[in-house]
């Protein structure tokens, strides 16, 4: 994401705060873009999926599982999909998934809405 920092205040405690949280707001559009869902049937292991400062590392035993993974660019409108045979022959299962889809459209649509809000709030009325 290319961006402008914006102006900031001559002190330096305030433009060190304020460099701090517009950076994080870019990280946090940055991540918003991409919606990343991944269905995984089977011996799975999570790493890190407590920590939201880190990305879920997902480690799946390597026979006998089924997966259906999607990554879609909210922004361009691009998708991935990965599906496994048996994941994509399991009606259930592709139904669990589509749910999880939509699911994960639904929070990211209030996510930007509490982002929009929390921008409001600070910043006055945004357009968009």
């Amino acid at each position: 994401m290319s961006e402008t920092n914006p102006p900031l205040p001559a002190n330096s405690q305030t433009s060190t705060i304020l460099t701090k949280a517009y950076e994080a707001l870019g990280k946090i559009i940055d991540e918003i873009v991409i919606l990343r869902v991944t269905t995984v049937v089977g011996t799975v292991t999570a790493e890190d999926a407590a920590d939201p400062s880190k990305p879920t590392t997902i480690t799946v035993a390597p026979a006998g599982q089924l997966v259906a993974h999607s990554a879609i660019n909210t922004a361009l409108g691009d998708a991935n999909v990965v599906i496994s045979k048996g994941f994509l022959d399991d009606d259930a299962l592709n139904k669990l998934h589509t749910q999880a889809l939509a699911d994960s459209r639904t929070i990211r649509r209030e996510s930007v809405d509490m982002l929009r809000s929390a921008i409001q709030s600070i910043l006055g009325p945004v357009q968009g």
